[in-house]
């Protein structure tokens, strides 16, 4: 029915013209804050911390933040979450929290419980709805409008604990998702319902031919290998000879870098590529523009953000007690400087340290992009490498050697002084020839490991594996798929599992 695209886009040409069209801006992060503090103030936490009292203050932004500390999950857990996860009401947010979302995690921590209220349930339905009303920006035609959305995401099967519902968030939200969402959202309850990875990608394939995807989302990795098996399955050299209308993909979770040339190897058309920063924790931001691949922070999507200075990540690693560390709000803050990220929510989330690092490229118009995780950087000897670098020297030498390596990890050896990191490639290349190359890019892009490398720090050494080897042992640890991801840099008792893993399997 050539009518319904053609609807459907005019819809998104009415709603991107009334509502979506618009600069983000400094002062709706203020109104915000006193909107949650308001509806909280008669929580428990709202009266530990004097919310009637905040909201009087001339400054209410700089009040909170001199008057309620910074948690970490740890520190909020108890008394806070541990309290409605035992069934009470009104402890930091307003009436009964009844779904809790488990945190991907990486392949050897425990997944945290995530509140999420029904209020930030409509938030994220808000936020995708404009997502979906920006590809009238796009041109795209009326054909693509008549196409459906595949989710590549967790089960929607979620588990009954006590009185509350527990699992991925993407299955909380598919399981929350609008009636008319449905009509046009693949891959349907049943398949939606599956807990086994491999089982829900097989029955995608076996449906794949039926389907008409126009937008796929969900974490690259999980993608390409879900794109790689319909297209081995149907012996086509393109997906779009099953899919022609496939024309964005919404992705987020991990880095693209180390993936987009495999997914774009396996599209005959153009596929606009958009990024995401959807966590389990809410919905902050995504790339509005398809030629600029910075996202844009949402000041008024139900989360109030502050942030930390990149000089107290050091500290950040090691101290469990964030209330020394001063924050910053948005018009404090320098562009093209790495900031931690705190925030404070609709579902109860009060000045919470995420432990993602972000960047804005352009503070106008609230332009971030996401460097990595405070935990997750280099730092043996002070070369303070980040995801961001770390990706961007793999990504390079990739290129160098005509290679793709969707995988890789990192283990730093203080009393070695060096890094040792597994790439994952199904490619022969010498892994010395690999580190040498690796080692100038690092030093190209990252002015503290060039100083360190003279003195301190010793040459990389790598070693090359089958990317395999990553997907088995995130299976063996009952992480595949959804939104789990293999951590880039590995911590001791990661370090050893891992290494353990690898030995057994020789």
């Amino acid at each position: 029915m050539a009518f319904v695209g053609t609807f459907l886009k005019n819809t998104t040409r009415v709603g991107y013209s009334y509502g979506v069209k618009r600069k983000a801006n400094n002062t709706e992060q203020s109104m915000v804050l006193i909107d949650l503090l308001s509806k909280a103030k008669r929580t428990k936490f709202g009266v530990d911390f004097d919310f009637s009292r905040l909201l009087q203050d001339e400054d209410v932004c700089d009040s909170f933040r001199k008057n309620v500390p910074v948690f970490t999950y740890e520190s909020f857990f108890n008394p806070y979450i541990v309290e409605q996860l035992e069934g009470g009401t009104n402890i930091a947010w307003p009436n009964k929290i009844n779904h809790f979302a488990l945190s991907s995690g990486t392949t050897t921590d425990s997944s945290k419980r995530i509140p999420v209220s029904d209020q930030m349930i409509k938030q994220f339905q808000k936020t995708t709805l404009e997502q979906l009303l920006q590809l009238h920006e796009l041109n795209l035609p009326s054909s693509f409008y008549q196409s459906t959305v595949l989710t590549v995401g967790g089960s929607t099967k979620l588990k009954e604990i006590n009185t509350y519902f527990e699992g991925d968030l993407s299955g909380i939200l598919q399981k929350n998702k609008r009636f008319l969402y449905r009509l046009f959202s693949k891959p349907g309850s049943k398949i939606s319902q599956m807990t086994d990875w491999n089982s829900k990608l097989d029955e995608i394939v076996k449906n794949a031919k039926k389907w008409d995807i126009g937008v796929i989302a969900g974490a690259p990795s999980w993608v390409l290998i879900l794109l790689e098996r319909i297209v081995k399955t149907y012996k086509v050299d393109s997906i779009h000879q099953i899919w022609p209308n496939f024309r964005i993909f919404l992705h987020g979770g991990v880095f693209l870098e180390t993936y987009e040339d495999k997914i774009k190897a396996l599209c005959s058309n153009s596929v606009f590529f958009k990024n995401t920063y959807l966590a389990s924790e809410g919905f902050f931001a995504y790339q509005k523009n398809p030629n600029n691949n910075s996202m844009t922070l949402l000041t008024n999507h139900g989360v109030y953000y502050e942030f930390i200075d990149e000089k107290y990540f050091d500290l950040l690693r090691t101290d469990g007690d964030l209330s020394q560390f001063p924050t910053y709000v948005l018009n404090e803050l320098k562009e093209n400087a790495n900031y931690g990220l705190v925030i404070t929510t609709s579902s109860g989330l009060w000045r919470y340290f995420m432990g993602d690092v972000i960047k804005f490229t352009d503070l106008e118009n609230l332009e971030i992009k996401i460097v990595g995780r405070v935990k997750h950087t280099l730092n043996v000897v002070g070369e303070h490498l980040s995801l961001e670098n770390m990706n961007k020297a793999v990504q390079k030498t990739n290129e160098r050697f005509g290679i793709t390596a969707e995988e890789y990890c990192v283990l730093p050896a203080k009393k070695d002084d060096r890094h040792y990191w597994y790439i994952g490639s199904n490619s022969i290349v010498d892994p010395r020839q690999y580190s040498v190359y690796l080692n100038q890019m690092l030093e190209e892009i990252n002015d503290d490991y060039r100083s360190v490398r003279k003195y301190l720090l010793k040459s990389p050494r790598v070693k090359m594996i089958p990317v395999e080897r990553f997907y088995e042992f995130m299976d063996r640890k009952g992480k595949l798929g959804a939104q789990h991801k293999f951590p880039r840099v590995l911590n001791k008792v990661q370090a050893l599992e891992w290494e353990s893993f690898l030995i057994r399997e020789i």
